[in-house]
C-alpha cells in the first residue's frame, strides 16, 4: 500500500512539472552586421537555455551541390545569411532562395518543443515561404551533406510553411510543427528550390525570434515512482 502511495505521489508531482513547462523566447536581432568569415556562430541564452546559430548555403553557382558553411549576419530585424555565391548587398544578406538556398541551423542545449519562428521580410516585399527540418542531432556540421543525408543526421523529413508577401518590413510568424517530446535542432531557410509547390516568387527574410517550450527533464519524483513500480511488479512475481 505504501508503495502505491509513493507511486501515485511521484506521478502527481511529475504531471505537475509537465503542466508547468517553461515557454522561452529568444530575441536574435542586433547590430553586428555580417561575419567576416564563413562558419562563424552566435549563441543566445534565455532563462538558462542556450541556442547556437550557424549559417549554411546549398549552392549551385560554385559547382557545389551540398551544404557549405556561410557567413552569419545579425541586424536589428534578426539573423541573415551571406552564402559563398552572393555579396553582402540588400536583399541578399537575408535568408533567401535567389538561385541558391540559405539556411540557419539552430542547436539547443536542452530538448525543446519549438512552436514558432518570427521572420521579417525584405523591405522590397519578398515572400516568407520556408522549408525546415527538426530533429535530435549529435553533430552540427552539415558540410558536404546533401538533403538526402539529413535523415541520417537525425532530422525528420522536410516541412514547408507557406507564408505570404507582408507589407514592407512587417513581421510574420512561421508556425513550427515539432514533436512535443522535444528536439534539439531545427534547420530553417527560405523555401527550398524544387520543393513541393515551389513557386517563382523569391523568398527572403531575416529570423528575429524563436519561441519554444522547454521539455522538462525526468524528475526525481518520477524516477522514484518508476523504481517503485518496478519493485512492486517484481514482488508480485
Amino acid at each position: 500500500m505504501k508503495t502505491l502511495i509513493a507511486l501515485t505521489a511521484g506521478f502527481v508531482v511529475a504531471s505537475s512539472l509537465v503542466s508547468n513547462a517553461q515557454t522561452v523566447t529568444w530575441n536574435l536581432g542586433g547590430g553586428m552586421g555580417y561575419a567576416a568569415s564563413n562558419g562563424t556562430t552566435l549563441s543566445f541564452t534565455q532563462s538558462g537555455v542556450k541556442v547556437t546559430a550557424s549559417a549554411w548555403g546549398y549552392t549551385k553557382g560554385s559547382g557545389n551541390t551540398a551544404f557549405e558553411n556561410a557567413k552569419l549576419g545579425q541586424w536589428s530585424p534578426g539573423l541573415g545569411v551571406v552564402n559563398r555565391d552572393e555579396s553582402n548587398s540588400s536583399p541578399w544578406h537575408q535568408v533567401d532562395n535567389n538561385k541558391q538556398n540559405d539556411y540557419i541551423l539552430f542547436v539547443f542545449d536542452k530538448l525543446v518543443d519549438i512552436t514558432s519562428i518570427r521572420v521579417t521580410p525584405s523591405p522590397s516585399g519578398y515572400d516568407t515561404d520556408a522549408s525546415y527540418w527538426v530533429g535530435n542531432i549529435s553533430s552540427s556540421n552539415l558540410a558536404d551533406r546533401t538533403y538526402a543525408n539529413l535523415g541520417a543526421l537525425g532530422f525528420s523529413g522536410e516541412q514547408i510553411s507557406y507564408g505570404s508577401t507582408p507589407s514592407s518590413g512587417a513581421s510574420a510568424n512561421v508556425a513550427i510543427n515539432a514533436p512535443s517530446s522535444g528536439v534539439n535542432a531545427i534547420l530553417i531557410g527560405a523555401q527550398r528550390i524544387g520543393s513541393a509547390h515551389f513557386d517563382s516568387k523569391t523568398d527572403a527574410f531575416k529570423i528575429g525570434k524563436i519561441t519554444a517550450t522547454v521539455v522538462p527533464e525526468p524528475s526525481a519524483a518520477l524516477l522514484t515512482a518508476v523504481g517503485a513500480l518496478g519493485f512492486c511488479l517484481r514482488r508480485r512475481r
